[in-house]
């Protein structure tokens, strides 16, 4: 990265002096007839060069020597985006100052040597006439890499809680990936977009990333992710039209699954390579089948009492992981049911961590009334199921709801149990906590019993 700034910063200062074909030049100590200029450079040598710089700055070497100014034309990357630098411009204005760019561009361009072609820009369905055209050069110039980015005016296209409205929306065409000589993306990154996939969607045997981001998927994904067989990182971010996340074929090469605030009733993948998982979202049933290689788990749920308790108990496909980051909401007020009869449901997983060395665990807890729930720290039971963990680090964060209904929160106490798990943790040496709230009593033996277990704990 350092090299491209200073080849930028060079090519910038040869604008400022010098005329068309005036190049660097030795020291005047050389003789002239051996001056050099840079077009007696090989063609392939400049090609280079011109790739190394962002595409602006590779059009702009145009002024510096005639036999550049094609060179700008073959650059792999055509990356655009409206959304930097922020002019005072109206939105309308914007929007055709950045078409008429990319069209200017594009038909410029040779198509040769395409490696990314990204879009990022505000544009809505009326603009679709372009976009197509857009589309149409990456896959004939066969970019492995294709972004289309609509992010503007979700205010004018969401249509409630599951899903955004459908004639809003661009559609992808996801056919005209399928090239007749065979398939060549390899990575996919969509927002703000409709797709339609089907069985017979060709041409992503080749893929290894796929990004959909606010995507509208009318269909059944599975029929899309039937056709990725190199798929490798996968990421589904709240996109809509998805009840439920079945995928019954094998998806033997990926390695990262993150599947983020995606309303579906169920999760089930078949990964027998997967390494790193996360989930963001609801508490659901979630199956990852065949996942012996499983070495990292993020997970985070949604406000529920019972989230701890199944991030625990509930997924045991992540119960061999080394790393396990967790993030649970919970309600220390309790209209329905018990609040201590949960903190003790929670304090009894069902499957042994074993191969789990590092635990970050991140509560928040809502609560009506401060400094009234030391008993939190019964959870520190589920430690029970790691027993070869090295490193903790735990945090609570309260989130203080006033209310007249006092009577209703719990004010459980410290009984020890807690502490009393910290003996099957021998192999614990690093502790990290914060945000407990104790009396200075309570706190001081909780806080005792940590460091003797871990002499470099932090509290």
């Amino acid at each position: 990265m350092e090299d491209d700034y200073e080849a930028a910063d060079k090519l910038r200062g040869l604008e400022h002096h010098r005329g068309l074909g005036d190049m660097l030049r030795p020291s005047t100590t050389t003789a002239s007839s051996s001056s050099f200029h840079m077009e007696d450079l090989v063609e392939d040598i400049q090609t280079i060069i011109s790739s190394l710089l962002p595409l602006k700055e590779a059009a702009r070497t145009s002024l510096v020597s005639r036999s550049w100014r094609m060179d700008w034309r073959q650059h792999p990357n055509l990356c655009f985006d409206a959304t930097k630098p922020r002019s005072k411009d109206k939105d309308c204005v914007k929007r055709a100052k950045f078409i008429e760019t990319v069209n200017s561009v594009i038909q410029q361009h040779s198509g040769r040597g395409l490696n990314e072609f990204r879009i990022k820009c505000g544009l809505r369905e009326e603009s679709s006439d372009h976009i197509d055209g857009w589309i149409r050069f990456a896959t004939a110039a066969k970019a492995k890499i294709i972004g289309i980015n609509l992010w503007s005016s979700r205010k004018h296209k969401y249509s409630g809680v599951f899903g955004w409205s459908r004639w809003s929306l661009y559609r992808f065409p996801l056919d005209a990936l399928g090239a007749p000589d065979g398939p060549f993306i390899q990575s996919l990154f969509l927002s703000d977009v409709s797709i339609e996939p089907h069985l017979d969607t060709c041409g992503l045997t080749k893929l290894k990333r796929l990004v959909l981001h606010s995507v509208q998927i009318v269909g059944d994904i599975a029929d899309l992710l039937l056709n990725c067989s190199s798929l490798e990182d996968l990421k589904l971010i709240a996109c809509s039209g998805v009840t439920a996340l079945n995928i019954p074929h094998q998806l033997n090469k990926l390695r990262h699954l993150l599947i983020s605030h995606i309303y579906v009733q169920m999760i089930c993948f078949h990964v027998t390579g997967l390494a790193h998982f996360e989930y963001k979202g609801n508490v659901i049933p979630i199956v990852l089948h065949g996942c012996s290689k499983l070495e990292k788990a993020s997970v985070k749920f949604k406000q529920d009492d019972e989230a701890l308790d199944h991030t625990f108990t509930a997924i045991p496909s992540i119960s061999g992981v080394k790393e396990l980051n967790m993030r649970a909401d919970m309600n220390a007020y309790v209209y329905y049911g018990d609040w201590v009869s949960q903190v003790h449901t929670a304090t009894r997983p069902t499957h042994m961590f074993l191969n789990l060395r590092l635990l970050t665990c991140k509560i928040r807890t809502c609560t009506r009334v401060p400094n009234s729930h030391s008993g939190l720290l019964q959870l520190a039971h589920c430690l029970n199921s790691a027993p070869q963990l090295e490193t903790l680090q735990l945090h609570m964060l309260y989130a203080y709801v006033p209310t007249h209904r006092c009577d209703v929160c719990w004010t459980g106490e410290v009984t020890g149990e807690g502490a009393s798990c910290m003996g099957r943790l021998g192999r614990l040496r690093t502790v990290h906590m914060s945000g407990f709230r104790a009396t200075g009593l309570r706190w001081s033996c909780c806080a005792a019993s940590w460091r003797r277990a871990a002499p470099r704990s932090s509290v």
